[in-house]
């Protein structure tokens, strides 16, 4: 049966969600796992090598969502042409996108590789004897990006054609094989630094390889020509929009990677492996409301090229409400019983992580509930101005960070001051919005801020109460987690979702049912 734009982003939510549910508690067995197999020290050296290649990951990610977007657009042009041109404007596309994926990971591997290798003997806090081993966890990370980034224009044409649940087989399966491998470390004690980035490099590889293969054979518009691979005026539209998404991406990466190092150069790597457990409870939240993002974004695009503009607004606001509800749901009872949960997750945490985790998961919520408008600004294709502005605020965080440890601050003052430039660049957001497509902004007060601002009061107030008459433990827990729950589903219900939402998830719940007891 062919599947309709709708049926097609809902079974791409419901098949990510199965396997960002998959992730999440896998994550929770990994991250500790791991932190026990290499202690903390190779921990957080771990994320600091990794830091130093993720000018390379991130450039990939660049040119995948800039690869995606011209891939999609132009499936959205076609629904007013005819099919033939469709296809043939995707064949141009992907073999632009094939010319700069061959030429540019290498010229970014020559360039990073030996200033990266110096910055590990010359700069970073290392401990003598893990020098070597984290020269080959350097090297292994290239390998990674490098695979990773000649395989970009295959795995765009994933997203651009909505086969995003296809892709979430083969990060399953890579999920499962890093929880066996994960707790064999710990029942294997010894030297695993150099061991699992060999490891992380081969999870990442094989299924680069897969996807690369498999869409040879399923896309058409995946066929090599090379009449169509060196279009001056295509290469010029990718290069020029990817620019700017290289600007903001770039702020954002020295955003983070420069706290990063900043913490380590500062407060040691002990305080790295804080942060990056913090950041891994923020990511293993996200991972619901990613799953869901990925199945909007290429039907914003599509709409935004098919110039459906109401389309477009209702999956914008959409995206907005299912991701935050999708990520409440999760941080809401976290938030309630977070010392108790790291306490359990980690037995012996790092000092720092619980505050760490709560600052960065205010962080999260702060940035997705406006993922919509990101959305579908970098639809449009408008995006000079806004990425001028949002990664100025971006980049700004850096310096004030740095202000903040040289004037005694603790490590907190960092979460503090990524707070506060998320909302700007929320607000930013919403503005752009605004003014490039005409999405209204009090709309997004009145349907995605206040609905999702009391149902978190409400959850939380309720969700608290067992806090008064039980004493911490196992047993309250569960107790929050249930009670918060059995609030949060009826007032979603009826707070969050208007009456064609909650008559779509309704037949698709009643299909999904007729279907499980067939």
């Amino acid at each position: 049966m062919k599947l309709t734009e709708n049926r097609r982003i809902f079974w791409n939510i419901v098949f990510t969600y199965g396997h960002s549910l998959l992730s999440m508690i896998g994550a929770l067995f990994i991250s500790r796992w791991v932190l026990m197999a290499l202690g903390q020290v190779d921990y957080g050296l771990f994320s600091v090598i990794g830091g130093l290649v993720i000018f390379i990951q991130f450039f990939n990610d660049i040119l995948a969502t800039s690869t995606a977007r011209f891939y999609a657009f132009s499936i959205g042009v076609a629904k007013t042409n005819y099919s033939t041109y469709g296809l043939e404007e995707c064949r141009k596309w992907f073999n632009t996108a094939l010319v700069i994926h061959a030429i540019l990971p290498f010229l970014l591997i020559i360039m990073g590789y030996p200033i990266a290798k110096w910055a590990i003997y010359n700069w970073l806090t290392i401990p003598p004897d893990r020098m070597e081993a984290c020269v080959w966890v350097l090297r292994f990370t290239c390998v990674s990006a490098f695979v990773a980034m000649i395989n970009v224009p295959f795995t765009a044409m994933y997203t651009a054609k909505q086969y995003i649940a296809e892709l979430t087989v083969y990060s399953m399966v890579t999920s499962i094989l890093n929880i066996f491998f994960s707790y064999f470390m710990v029942t294997h004690p010894g030297q695993w630094l150099t061991k699992y980035a060999l490891w992380m490099c081969a999870m990442s590889v094989l299924p680069q390889i897969i996807i690369c293969i498999r869409a040879n054979w399923i896309f058409e518009e995946c066929k090599m020509m090379y009449s169509y691979m060196f279009n001056w005026s295509y290469l010029k539209q990718i290069a020029s929009y990817a620019g700017w998404q290289f600007f903001g991406s770039f702020c954002w990466l020295l955003r983070g990677q420069g706290i990063t190092v900043l913490i380590n150069k500062i407060l040691g790597p002990r305080l790295n492996a804080s942060m990056q457990i913090a950041r891994q409870v923020d990511t293993g939240t996200s991972t619901l409301s990613s799953a869901l993002i990925k199945g909007f974004v290429p039907a914003i695009i599509t709409a935004c090229g098919a110039k459906d503009y109401t389309r477009m607004i209702t999956l914008t606001f959409g995206a907005c409400k299912f991701s935050t509800l999708l990520a409440l749901i999760f941080v809401l009872p976290l938030a309630l019983e977070l010392p108790q949960i790291i306490q359990l997750w980690l037995k012996n945490p790092p000092e720092f992580t619980v505050g760490l985790c709560y600052l960065m998961l205010t962080v999260y919520i702060c940035d997705v509930c406006t993922i919509g408008d990101m959305i579908v600004v970098n639809a449009s294709g408008k995006v000079r101005e806004y990425q001028l502005t949002l990664s100025g605020i971006s980049i700004f965080t850096l310096p004030a960070c740095i202000a903040c440890l040289h004037l005694g601050f603790s490590v907190y003052s960092i979460g503090w001051v990524l707070v506060v430039a998320t909302i700007i660049n929320s607000a930013g957001r919403i503005y752009f919005a605004q003014k490039t497509l005409n999405i209204s902004a009090v709309r997004w007060v009145h349907e995605v801020m206040m609905p999702t601002l009391g149902l978190s009061l409400i959850t939380l107030g309720v969700g608290w109460l067992p806090h008064l008459f039980m004493p911490q433990s196992f047993l309250r827990l569960l107790v929050t987690t249930i009670l918060s729950g059995i609030v949060m589903i009826p007032l979603a219900w009826f707070l969050i979702f208007n009456l064609s939402e909650r008559q779509f998830i309704f037949t698709k719940a009643k299909v999904l049912y007729h279907r499980f007891c067939n």
